[in-house]
């Protein structure tokens, strides 16, 4: 259940500490009725907007996002293996992309303050609590991604004392315990800003992690390249053994193609009777004439489909969100401007808007309005703004909150825009 009093609480202390001129207090107002992760986004956003000239006020918007990403309903970052199209799985690791979860959001407010406060920053990142990645198994498709983390922990380390700069770091890898951690710990180790002699002591003390660790195969396998490409002269008679005592998957190269089907496990999209016809259907409205009266009345038919096409034949009510917000997202930027897009593009935010995945896994719901944002940005006459002007008005505190941002804010990719690059 998600802690009704923190956010409460939240809301009174913002309200108490944030004096900021308008638009930006009405922001801030609207970030209350928000759930944690988009109201610490949205804060973060304000505080750097350059909008806000006052230190003070930067600060106090920067130290708020990092209490409330403390209590993001997802804990930390994952993503996806590759060839996830059209799965469970790929939906998910877009979901986690937008990086709301409390590692991501907590890392990147300490960024953010050592730019203000370079010693409340370093205080701010001691509170946070430092990742404990669970094993894997091979059936899992998603794996761990903690590099904003340790890329902080080197930002970190360069304001910290120099005397003390060694002894941070070697805390932090003493707690390392998956084959996630090390490519990006390596990267924190060559960005250190430390002596020589306090490099070999960093370089000696990592080369003893990455040769004792057992890690699970599943994170082995995903992580294999990244630490491959970290390696330094100094890791590379380690990084062999590491090499030699681990094993990846069934799924891994190497594997006879009859293993390969065995792992991960993945949930197929558009497998059902009714979205295998709607899948099919949409190609041969991509495929017509647009233009033509043959066309919209087969534009008329397939609506009326999508429309009677309910959650019963699906796995579970979030696989059919997904597919029927893919289905609109495709529709909005085929249909020609007009009001035929217009009201497809209201029936899709009101589904949106009434989809109880919203108070189950707000940021898995947020990343397909989002994504039907992103895609009518970059499609020739995609009319962003009346995507916005539905968000104002679907009465959810979420979408109404990504509006009133981006009209004071521009048009800058928020955090929590999957990087397309």
């Amino acid at each position: 259940m998600r802690p009704v009093l923190i956010l409460f609480f939240g809301a009174l202390l913002q309200a108490e500490i944030l004096k900021l001129p308008e638009p930006y207090q009405s922001l801030v107002e609207l970030t209350h009725a928000t759930p944690p992760e988009f109201a610490a986004d949205a804060l973060l956003r304000i505080a750097d907007s350059g909008k806000i000239r006052d230190r003070e006020m930067r600060r106090a918007l920067i130290e708020e996002a990092f209490r409330l990403s403390g209590v993001a309903s997802l804990p930390v970052k994952l993503r996806g293996l590759p060839n996830l199209v059209d799965t469970r799985a790929g939906l998910l690791s877009q979901a986690y992309a937008q990086k709301l979860d409390a590692l991501s959001l907590q890392s990147r407010a300490v960024m953010d303050m050592l730019a203000v406060d370079a010693p409340k920053a370093r205080q701010l990142f001691l509170d946070i609590v430092p990742p404990r990645l669970a094993p894997l198994t091979c059936d899992e498709a998603l794996v761990y991604d903690v590099s904003d983390f340790y890329t902080t922990l080197a930002a970190v380390a360069g304001a910290t004392p120099e005397k003390d700069r060694v002894n941070l770091l070697l805390s932090y890898m003493s707690q390392v315990s998956s084959a996630a951690q090390l490519a990006p710990l390596a990267m924190a180790i060559k960005m250190a800003n430390v002596t020589p002699q306090q490099h070999e002591v960093l370089w000696s003390t990592f080369n003893g992690i990455l040769e004792s660790l057992q890690p699970d195969p599943r994170s082995f396998a995903a992580s294999l390249n990244e630490i491959n490409a970290a390696v330094t002269p100094q890791m590379q008679a380690s990084f062999d053994k590491y090499q030699k005592q681990s094993a990846g998957c069934p799924s891994d190269a190497g594997a006879t193609q009859s293993q390969k089907e065995t792992t991960p496990k993945l949930e197929r999209y558009w497998q059902s009777t009714e979205a295998q016809r709607l899948l099919e259907d949409g190609k041969k409205l991509r495929a017509g004439d647009s233009g033509s009266d043959a066309w919209r009345l087969q534009l008329a038919g397939y609506l009326n489909a999508l429309a009677a096409w309910g959650p019963s034949s699906e796995k579970s009510e979030t696989d059919y969100f997904h597919q029927k917000s893919i289905v609109y997202q495709a529709l909005v930027e085929l249909i020609p401007p007009g009001s035929q897009r217009d009201k497809t593009l209201d029936a899709f935010v009101g589904f949106l808007a009434s989809s109880s995945l919203y108070q189950q896994s707000p940021v898995e719901w947020f990343m397909e309005g989002n994504a039907m944002l992103e895609r009518v940005r970059h499609t020739n006459n995609g009319e962003p703004g009346k995507v916005l002007e539905a968000f104002e008005r679907s009465g959810n505190p979420v979408l109404t909150l990504r509006a009133a941002l981006e009209k004071v804010l521009g048009t800058k990719q928020p955090s929590w825009a999957p990087n397309t690059n």
